[in-house]
């Protein structure tokens, strides 16, 4: 019997699984680590499993939000699209990047704000937005361009994406905004939570649109690495950079946008000493992260360019 990550088991399976365990001289503690639980969790449903509630969990407590994705493997990792602020151009790279160096089945993360969401929003108006549809048909634009190239396309949930979510005093979940611009379900997944991990050889990267900001970059990504010892490839702020935590322990990456700063209202009108945007994406092989950005960040005549090329299938 293999014992795999599993945080809902419980009852019998779990005195089965645990029985098992010791048989391989497992500790209670090496078993919650790879079910995915605490070991108080774990003690917890051992003990009603053993006794004469047998682990029967009433429905008054069943409420659950469910689990961030645990994601393995290569993937093509974008955020900030804003539409329909995006910038074409640049938003075409991803994909030309994916279809050189990214193997198949190819795998696009979009780490938050795929929307803009602005007729959904509380905040006042300066200037005419864009409509609904307008987004809506934006986002639908580039999403048919993705599939061309992309297998997969994965969302996570951004500050803005959560607009209409409020807006509708969380009537609507991502599964409605999936199915409001008509994308592919069959290719497209869209989780509730603001982050995700994934596993590679050289350690977990967390891929997040944190709530937090900083004007100087590479400061919440610095945190957010010490507070959950992994990798982190951050989202929200629109900085690029890439280093190390304070530590020199884990590889901190602000991954900006794919936005055009230019269309943005509250960058443009008024003068601010607030930061300034970047874009950018990261193509993650193989344990590698790759921070990609415009001119001289990166060279892209040496990645794109016909003498460079090498495909990978």
């Amino acid at each position: 019997m293999n014992i795999e990550y599993d945080p809902e088991i419980h009852g019998e399976n779990l005195l089965e699984i645990w029985k098992h365990a010791k048989d391989q001289n497992i500790s209670k503690e090496e078993l919650s680590r790879i079910l995915g639980i605490t070991y108080k969790t774990l003690d917890s449903r051992l003990y009603r499993a053993n006794s004469k509630y047998n682990d029967a969990k009433p429905e008054t407590f069943a409420y659950s939000i469910g689990d961030p994705w645990r994601l393995n493997g290569d993937w093509l990792i974008i955020g900030d699209v804003h539409a329909p602020f995006t910038d074409y151009d640049f938003a075409q790279l991803p994909a030309m990047i994916a279809k050189i160096y990214l193997r198949k089945p190819r795998r696009l993360l979009i780490a938050g704000d795929t929307f803009n969401m602005d007729a959904f929003s509380t905040y006042s108006d300066v200037i005419q937005m864009p409509t609904w549809k307008q987004e809506r048909d934006g986002i639908r634009q580039l999403f048919s361009e993705w599939y061309e190239v992309f297998d997969e396309i994965w969302l996570l949930m951004g500050n803005h994406d959560r607009r209409m979510q409020k807006f509708t005093g969380a009537a609507f979940d991502e599964s409605d905004i999936l199915s409001l611009i008509g994308v592919r379900p069959d290719k497209t997944q869209y989780s509730p939570f603001g982050f995700c991990t994934i596993e590679t050889q050289y350690g977990v990267y967390r891929v997040t649109h944190p709530r937090n900001y900083s004007i100087n970059q590479l400061v919440v990504a610095d945190q957010l690495a010490q507070k959950y010892q992994q990798h982190i490839i951050s989202h929200h702020e629109h900085h690029v950079a890439m280093g190390y935590d304070r530590y020199k322990n884990f590889i901190i990456i602000n991954n900006g946008c794919l936005a055009d700063p230019n269309k943005f209202a509250y960058v443009v009108l008024d003068d601010s000493k607030s930061a300034g945007m970047e874009q950018s994406f990261v193509l993650l092989t193989e344990g590698y992260p790759r921070l990609l950005a415009n001119e001289p960040f990166t060279n892209w005549e040496a990645l794109l360019g016909t003498r460079y090329k090498r495909k990978i299938v």
